[in-house]
C-alpha cells in the first residue's frame, strides 16, 4: 500500500515526497552506481534498518526494508517497510508492509501493518498514526493528531491544532484550524472551517 490520496503535496512545484521522502523508488538509489550512504539497502538475515542523522546504523539483511533520514532525525523500518525522515528532531517508523514519512521539525509519522503516514514538511510537532490498512496524514500545519486504524484514513491538508480521528472503514479530512474530526464505523466527514466538532458514526445512529 502506497496509497497517499491527500499526499499530493506541490511546495515550489515540487511534490511533498519526491523531496526525499517519497516511496522507496523516490528516495532510494537502487542503481549499481549509487554512493548514498544515508539509505539503507541489503539482503541476508534480518529485515531492519535504522538510520540516524543520515547515519545507517542498522542495515536490512533479509528483505527489502529501507530507511533514510538526513539531518538529526530517526527512521527505522521493519518488515518489508520504508521510513524516511528529513529534518531536525523527526521520527519516522514503519512496519509490516508499511511506509512513514517525516519532515520539517520535531514531527512523527508511524505505520505499521499494510499502512502509510506522513508528517509535516512545513509544520511542527505534528503526529501522523497509520495502522491495519490505513493511510494518516499532516501535510501543512502545525501541531496536528492524526490518527486512522482498521483501514481508514485520516487527513489535515492545511491547518494546526486539530485532532482527527478515523477507524473502522471511515474517512475524516480537515482543512481548517482547532477543530476535532472522528469518523467511526464507516463515517465520513469532510470539513474545511475552524473550530469545528464533527463526529460520523452510522453505525451509532439511533
Amino acid at each position: 500500500m502506497r496509497r497517499f490520496a491527500h499526499a499530493t503535496v506541490v511546495v515550489a512545484g515540487a511534490p511533498l515526497l519526491a523531496l526525499g521522502l517519497g516511496t522507496a523508488t523516490a528516495w532510494a538509489d537502487t542503481g549499481p552506481t549509487s554512493t548514498d550512504t544515508s539509505a539503507t539497502r541489503q539482503t541476508g538475515t534480518r529485515d531492519l534498518a535504522i538510520s540516524v542523522a543520515g547515519i545507517p546504523l542498522v542495515k536490512s539483511k533479509s528483505g527489502t526494508s529501507e530507511a533514510f533520514t538526513r539531518g538529526p532525525s530517526i527512521a527505522i523500518a521493519y518488515n518489508n517497510s520504508q521510513a524516511g525522515a528529513m529534518g531536525l528532531g523527526n521520527i519516522s517508523i514503519a512496519t509490516n508492509n508499511s511506509y512513514s514519512a517525516a519532515a520539517g521539525l520535531l514531527n512523527t509519522a508511524i505505520a505499521d501493518n499494510n499502512s502509510d503516514a506522513s508528517a509535516g514538511y512545513s509544520g511542527i510537532g505534528n503526529t501522523a498514526i497509520a495502522r491495519n490498512g490505513s493511510s494518516a496524514g499532516s501535510y501543512d500545519g502545525s501541531f496536528n493528531t492524526v490518527r486512522a486504524t482498521n483501514n481508514s484514513s485520516a487527513q489535515v491538508d492545511i491547518g494546526s491544532f486539530n485532532t482527527v480521528r478515523a477507524t473502522d472503514g471511515s474517512t475524516a479530512l480537515t482543512g481548517g484550524n482547532a477543530s476535532v474530526i472522528t469518523a467511526r464505523c464507516g463515517g465520513s466527514v469532510l470539513n474545511a472551517q475552524s473550530h469545528k466538532i464533527v463526529t460520523s458514526a452510522p453505525c451509532e445512529a439511533g
